[in-house]
């Protein structure tokens, strides 16, 4: 199916004609923000939590001082470097994957300058939106890079098996996302999914059409049953519900 034809059946304004390349010319490499900046599911709840700033403010950015207190547990040293989280809802998977658990956004990272009776001190060295009072803590951890060619939508067709599953979120809960934005997937390292795997996103068919291959994207962070990926390329908008399968 035609690129208009696929866009309009789903009741979007026709996409641009293009043509389908098993490879592109351009070699596809996560950036910070994809790393440290992005979103994921988080598997265990966080003990730390930023209480305040060394203002009245509750909105923070680079440089800022913050404090942070727990409940005892998981006490950072001084001069660990944190990341900052927000939890949002949890997140219903399909199928053998009921729920996934919830969402964890990046809001940056902190350094630990001092601890004392219970309370510690932190400094902003890196804020990704808003990064505010309520937020948790958690060690920060480097991130390894991915770097790849796309795969394209050439020849792609549905076939279903272990590797498949379904998007079940949109960055900033859009309606549909395109070339350049994130996705969360219900596939992951349980299912044997890696970080730089491709994957084809197909628009779910009926009874008298099949599914249809509708975008390209690439696993940049992976969970023990879901993943974070990014749109290569597409030929119609990524929405919610729509079928996953690695190449």
């Amino acid at each position: 199916m035609a690129a208009a034809g696929l866009a309009a059946d789903r009741g979007q304004a026709p996409l641009p004609a293009q043509a389908d390349k098993p490879v592109r010319d351009v070699t596809f490499l996560t950036s910070d923000a994809d790393l440290y900046c992005s979103f994921f599911i988080l598997n265990e709840l966080p003990t730390l939590r930023i209480v305040g700033g060394d203002s009245s403010r509750t909105l923070f950015s680079d440089g800022d001082l913050v404090y942070f207190k727990g409940n005892g547990r998981d006490v950072p040293a001084e001069g660990q470097v944190m990341a900052v989280l927000e939890l949002g809802p949890k997140v219903a998977g399909a199928g053998r994957k009921s729920s996934l658990g919830p969402l964890a956004f990046q809001r940056g990272r902190v350094r630990v300058l001092k601890i004392e009776k219970g309370l510690g001190l932190a400094r902003v060295e890196k804020a990704c939106g808003s990064l505010m009072t309520g937020h948790f803590l958690v060690p920060f951890l480097e991130k390894e890079k991915v770097s790849v060619k796309d795969a394209g939508l050439e020849g792609r067709a549905w076939t279903g098996g272990a590797l498949s599953g379904q998007v079940v979120f949109l960055e900033d809960n859009a309606v549909q996302i395109a070339t350049g934005q994130r996705a969360l997937i219900d596939l992951g390292r349980d299912d044997g999914l890696e970080l730089g795997r491709q994957l084809t996103v197909f628009v779910q068919g009926t009874k008298d059409r099949p599914n249809e291959p509708s975008a390209n994207i690439v696993v940049i962070d992976v969970g023990k049953a879901s993943a974070t990926v990014k749109v290569l390329t597409v030929k119609a908008p990524v929405r919610a519900g729509d079928l996953v399968q690695v190449k």
